[in-house]
């Protein structure tokens, strides 16, 4: 059983679907839209990188008293840059921070580490994942029980950022273009680990979670493009326990008031 949701938007654009037990991104070439096909897999919050790292931010990002931390588990099957890895890592960390969850990227995961997932850099999973025929997904998430992983493929990313140049015209240095793969692969991971978040294979019409997205949102600066929805939001904050800054606290009653309460 199926679902693809959404049509591409734009020209060039990367469509997002699920499958019983599997999350797909998919990725559109010069408008041609697909949504490859998951099986269940396993593994659940933390992506951990070849440097140990936990991305700082000094301010107030999110509305909670205490942010959750989830720890990332890093495998590189396939080459990544270390300047695009570290632009991924921002990005994601970006992205979910201001929905009260920090993530870590230290390799090896810490054992203290509440929540862990998995993310590995392999097309050739991919492939596998969709029964050996190249689709065009560049990133799904397998479901195994209480696990999940999160399946990646960097050259796929690359090549679509290539095709838009080449559509533009445009020429980019090496350096820019890890810093926009980075990007792209970053919100990609970002949407991935909505689903091993949120615990769940929908899509919401729009913001991070939505089923479809073009590249030029994926390297939008609107943070509106990742948002989450009020829904997910919710779910979000029932599952980690997240309590907003301006929550009511339940004070302790005064002596008179528990005198009068035993009476």
């Amino acid at each position: 059983m199926a679902s693809t949701l959404g049509s591409p938007i734009g020209t060039i654009g990367s469509s997002l679907g699920s499958t019983v037990g599997v999350s797909t991104v998919g990725v559109s070439t010069l408008g041609v839209s697909t949504v490859g096909r998951f099986r269940k897999s396993a593994a659940i919050v933390a992506l951990a990188c070849s440097v140990p790292a936990t991305i700082a931010f000094t301010d107030q990002l999110h509305p909670y008293r205490q942010s959750v931390s989830v720890c990332v588990h890093v495998t590189e099957k396939e080459h990544i840059s270390g300047p695009a890895l570290r632009t991924l890592q921002e990005e994601a960390s970006r992205i979910w921070i201001r929905h009260g969850v920090a993530l870590t990227w230290t390799q090896p995961v810490p054992k203290t580490c509440p929540t862990v997932v998995s993310l590995v850099f392999d097309e050739y999973e991919l492939l596998k994942l969709a029964g050996g025929y190249r689709d065009s997904a560049l990133a799904r998430t397998v479901f195994l029980g209480r696990s999940q992983t999160i399946y990646v493929s960097v050259p796929r990313a690359f090549l679509m950022l290539a095709q838009l140049t080449q559509r533009n015209k445009t020429v980019v240095s090496s350096a820019e273009r890890d810093t926009r793969g980075g990007t792209l692969l970053g919100r990609v991971v970002a949407h991935e680990l909505g689903h091993v978040l949120l615990t769940t294979l929908s899509h919401s019409e729009a913001g991070l979670m939505r089923p479809v997205f073009g590249l030029n949102d994926v390297l939008s600066s609107d943070d509106h493009t990742t948002d989450l929805s009020s829904v997910e939001t919710s779910r979000l904050e029932m599952r980690f326990s997240l309590v907003r800054m301006d929550s009511p606290t339940r004070a302790t009653p005064s002596v008179l008031a528990r005198s009068e309460i035993s009476r």
